[in-house]
């Protein structure tokens, strides 16, 4: 159900004169039931829908409401920031950010009643793993998850000896039990997290969608009409965003297999990249099972039975490969890269060249901006604007490498989970991103004002593994199976 508004939220809201209010909306999973909301209480805005290519948009009814689609985490720190007065995202993404930044200057306003889940940690089901044994001296707990603050902040309040944690893009199920004993992540319920093949052992925090606010904002301006707005879904008999939905894993966490001594274990792309890396190994002659669009598994398996594999997110590869947790992955040169600029001595090293997966990495501005080059941007910046300069990114370390290599003086960059174009120009002066033909930043009239470097999938290892007796033969042979298939032999 929706709460009533925060106290002393409520008193001091008329929106300030002449002024836009702006509201962060989310991309993905919350939009079809964000949209029913806004339309049932008259906020709705045209262009909110999974089909749309605008990021920009107006409210249908109130000319000074302004809206973005942003991705869900990077909501509560835009709202912190400033950039936003509203958002609309999951409790679970606010709480991580207060857990880590207890003074940031954003809060709830009510609950919407639906996305509901809660915050778990949670141990595989063959470990058995339970409260009590979290108590255990001389074992070190390795927890990996997309909320590291709130993991932290658990680990801490059940006093748990010796703990590491490891922050993730994503699938955080996947690694119980061979590459850590617990995860913190999200779930509806306990009966979805044993589909997951996932025991609960704790659960951390609730979390539903909710309307948050940034409280300089609240304090400058008066936004009574648009609260109202907001909060006229508590009357209304039918609600149709807070209808349950069956919520389930989306890859089968299979756990039913043993690895074999001195076998390799190789991490496969999930997401839009897991068809283009099927399609390659498919050439490869190897028989795959469960790594097809129809068939996906989070453990697959082949015919050369020397070879276990996990699908997991290419973003993360890198540093799970240099943890000794995987001894092979296929993922973005792109990642790798920016993987080797934060830990220059990491043990990663690029294998084979695989060819698919062609973007540019490269940097862009608005189309109106006077610069065709970071030169021509440099001189715009000396001239006072522009400074410190902005940067929106996914690529945080290759960003601060090329900032700091093209002596830019004064930037801040931007962590942002995707979307980035979304971002200029008011919330960002440039982007690091990557693109393929450059149409869909040219649609958000951005242009490319310099090219970092060209990406495509690639095979990467673990230098200790290479040289493992046990696994050296093994990987070499798997190396000359990519390469010939990559024609890079």
């Amino acid at each position: 159900m929706m709460s009533s508004i925060s106290s002393g939220a409520s008193g001091k809201l008329a929106n300030r004169a002449g002024a836009i209010t702006r509201l962060a909306l989310p991309k993905g999973r919350m939009l079809a039931r964000t949209a029913e909301l806004l339309d049932a209480i008259g906020l709705g805005f045209d262009a909110y829908n999974s089909n749309t290519r605008i990021y920009r948009m107006y409210s249908k009814t109130m000319p000074s409401l302004s809206a973005k689609m942003l991705n869900e985490r990077d909501i509560p720190v835009q709202v912190a920031i400033g950039n936003y007065d509203f958002g609309i995202c999951t409790s679970d993404w606010l709480q991580e950010l207060q857990a880590r930044y207890p003074a940031s200057r954003v809060f709830k306003i009510a609950d919407l009643g639906f996305e509901e889940a809660g915050i778990f940690l949670a141990g595989s089901t063959s470990s058995g793993i339970s409260r009590k044994d979290l108590s255990k001296s001389g074992v070190m707990w390795r927890i990996v998850t997309e909320y590291p603050a709130l993991a932290e902040a658990a680990a801490y309040k059940m006093r748990l000896k010796k703990f590491r944690i490891y922050p993730l893009w994503g699938s955080a199920e996947a690694y119980p039990p061979e590459n850590a004993e617990l995860a913190v992540l999200r779930a509806g319920d306990e009966k979805v997290l044993r589909s997951m093949n996932l025991t609960p052992v704790s659960k951390l925090c609730d979390s539903n969608a909710c309307i948050i606010a940034n409280s300089d904002s609240l304090q400058k301006g008066n936004f009574s009409d648009l609260l109202k707005r907001l909060t006229s879904g508590f009357k209304l008999k039918t609600k149709l965003w807070q209808q349950r939905e069956a919520v389930k894993s989306d890859i089968p966490n299979d756990i039913d297999f043993k690895a074999k001594k001195d076998s390799i274990w190789l991490a496969l792309a999930d997401g839009h990249q897991q068809v283009h890396t099927a399609a390659f190994l498919g050439k490869t002659g190897v028989n795959m099972k469960g790594y097809s669009a129809d068939n996906l598994l989070r453990r697959p398996s082949c015919d050369l039975d020397w070879v276990n594999f996990k699908v997991v997110r290419p973003q993360d590869m890198p540093q799970q490969v240099a943890n000794g947790n995987f001894d092979l992955a296929i993922t973005g040169r792109d990642w790798l890269v920016d993987h080797l600029y934060q830990f220059p001595s990491s043990p990663v090293a690029e294998l084979v060249n695989l060819g698919f997966g062609w973007v540019k990495v490269v940097a862009v501005v608005c189309e109106d901006v006077p610069a065709d080059s970071i030169e021509g941007l440099k001189r715009i910046i000396e001239k006072g604007k522009m400074t410190p300069l902005r940067i929106a990114t996914e690529y945080v370390n290759i960003a601060d490498k090329y900032l700091r290599d093209k002596h830019v003086a004064r930037y801040r960059v931007i962590p942002t989970w995707g979307a980035t174009e979304v971002y200029l120009p008011e919330d960002a002066d440039m982007l690091i991103e990557n693109t393929e033909t450059g149409q869909t930043l040219a649609r958000h009239k951005l242009k490319i004002i310099d090219t970092l470097f060209e990406s495509t999938a690639c095979l990467i290892g673990n230098k200790q593994s290479l040289a493992q007796a046990g696994k050296k033969a093994k990987i070499a042979r798997l190396v000359n199976i990519f390469r010939e298939a990559a024609g890079t032999r």
